[in-house]
């Protein structure tokens, strides 16, 4: 009866909340072979995780004339979930054009370039080799929040975000037929962000700080090329820092499908 009253309460007692946050993807569903040709390309659909990284927080009680609302600030990190797309098109034989959007993160573009082995369109057996560089940015509006103060009156939030990235990831895998093909994708990510939370009543907090990610991807790709469908299932260990002070480790799984042409 005591849990059961309890959790009455901690409902009761439940807030709505306005906060600044973005999201750092931890599965990437990079394959090392590039298409090939030129304006030859693919476009993938994913679900994977990623770090949720939340710079600043507003929270209102149910009950304003009991409790005022809380502002809390700086860098906080938990795993979270993600869709993701992306698409690639043939430069050169070697070189792709990438671009890559992912769920209240940064969009994202670059190059990837393959120095070892046979490119996608040839499937040949054997090591692959490729390295992808890219940088990206977003800008979000994160909303207004109206809260209620126990003196009866009421102040308004709104919360604003810049972030700056910069990735690189050293891909090696093997293809062992046409349909099957295996790697290992280590990754580093650098995120540069700028929150601002505003008051109409308080000074304008502003929290700015630098998340860094590193880890490494163990895929398959289940597919043939020419065949236009494949499918991406990986995994990994993945960390992330926020000013080397509030950091999470997170083993990603998740699954991407992809159309090539």
């Amino acid at each position: 009866m005591n849990k059961i009253y309890y959790i009455f309460s901690l409902l009761l007692l439940c807030s709505c909340a306005t906060d600044i946050d973005f999201h750092v993807p931890l599965n990437r569903f990079e394959a090392p072979e590039v298409n090939g040709k030129f304006l030859k390309g693919n476009i993938d659909i994913g679900f994977g995780s990623s770090h949720k990284v939340t710079t600043a927080e507003v929270v209102e009680s149910i009950f304003p004339s009991t409790f005022d609302p809380t502002v809390t600030e700086g860098g906080g990190i938990e795993r979270s979930s993600h869709l993701s797309s992306s698409f690639s098109l043939g430069l050169l034989k070697r070189l792709d054009f990438v671009f890559k959007s992912h769920g209240d993160g940064a969009e994202v573009w670059g190059a990837k370039y393959q120095f070892l082995g046979s490119v996608a369109s040839e499937s040949s057996n054997g090591w692959k080799g490729s390295l992808q560089l890219t940088k990206g940015s977003m800008s979000e509006d994160e909303g207004t929040l109206n809260v209620s103060l126990r003196s009866g009156g009421t102040r308004t939030y709104n919360g604003y975000i810049e972030v700056e990235t910069y990735d690189a990831s050293l891909n090696f895998g093997y293809r062992f037929n046409k349909y099957f093909i295996t790697y290992l994708n280590s990754v580093y990510s650098y995120y540069d962000s700028e929150s601002t939370m505003s008051s109409n009543s308080f000074a304008t907090i502003n929290v700015n700080g630098i998340v860094r990610t590193y880890g490494g991807l163990l895929g398959v790709r289940f597919g043939q090329y020419d065949q236009n469908l494949s499918v991406i299932i990986e995994s990994g260990l993945m960390y992330s820092t926020w000013e080397g002070d509030i950091s999470e480790t997170s083993v990603p799984i998740g699954a991407s499908f992809s159309y090539n042409w």
